[in-house]
């Protein structure tokens, strides 16, 4: 059907021409209806059997992926490891990019805001934040972390005192996050200081209300750099808070393969 062709058909299907002419003239006579008006080296369908056609290419496509998956079923996924905010607005946008390449392979990810899930032996590659690359593993820097006030371009644009905005808090899950009480601890001259504060509980919480123009969160630009790219979020930054630690790329030490430091290029995550 796809071919309009006998000939062609036969071609592709590495048989004679008239075995193909033979197989249709048997689905034919089984059906009790023509399949194919023969008129020349070329063939046309009448709409009945073109409904045929077009189902049997979805059946065939549906029966290609079911086998290609139990094909595939021995490759265990490419498994990264990144805590909830960087997983959400940092990582999903890459992950999604690559997996549309010619070359992707399959990713599964999880997300946790402990360190010890993060630095699990199962995980290939972890992003990774803190002061250094932890022992057992290697790695590269992706970027320093600091900290920023962040608004809706709409907040931003207006001329305000801004100490009439909410503080969008969050509850403190490790030592190592910022959240407003810290941060108003080490700037200096901040115009936060007088302002209300609410504790949203989750930082997630804090930036979907920045979006929505209910206040300020706080975040690092380079994490947020899709959401600020998208026009959501806005940073204000003159007020900025550089908290020593580091977002890494790591491996544990002694895996980093062709394949591995393909997939991390592909990922873009050096």
């Amino acid at each position: 059907m796809r071919n309009r062709s006998f000939t062609k058909a036969a071609a592709e299907l590495n048989v004679s021409q008239a075995a193909v002419s033979k197989r249709v003239r048997y689905l034919e006579d089984w059906v009790g209806k023509p399949l194919v008006h023969r008129s020349g080296p070329t063939i046309s369908i009448p709409d009945y059997a073109q409904d045929v056609s077009d189902r049997t290419s979805e059946a065939l496509e549906h029966l290609c992926a079911c086998l290609d998956k139990i094909k595939g079923a021995h490759e265990a996924p490419f498994t990264l490891a990144a805590n909830m905010t960087v997983s959400q607005f940092w990582l999903g946008p890459r992950i999604n990019d690559y997996l549309l390449s010619s070359d992707a392979i399959s990713v599964r990810l999880t997300s946790s805001d402990r360190d010890a899930d993060l630095l699990s032996a199962e995980n290939d590659l972890v992003i990774y934040y803190g002061m250094d690359i932890p022992s057992g593993w290697d790695g590269t820097v992706l970027f320093d972390e600091f900290w920023v006030p962040l608004v809706s371009p709409e907040l931003a644009d207006k001329q305000m005192d801004y100490s009439d905005l909410t503080l969008l808090d969050f509850d403190k899950l490790t030592p190592k996050w910022i959240n407003w009480s810290g941060f108003l601890e080490k700037i200096d001259e901040s115009p936060f200081g007088k302002s209300v504060q609410i504790n949203l509980n989750t930082y997630g919480r804090t930036l979907d209300a920045a979006i929505k123009g209910k206040g300020v969160a706080l975040g690092c630009p380079d994490v947020l750099h899709y959401e600020m790219e998208a026009n959501r979020l806005t940073a204000l930054n003159a007020f900025q808070l550089k908290t020593g630690r580091r977002y890494y790329s790591i491996w544990k030490t002694g895996t980093l393969n062709g394949q591995l430091d393909n997939t991390i290029s592909g990922l873009n995550l050096r």
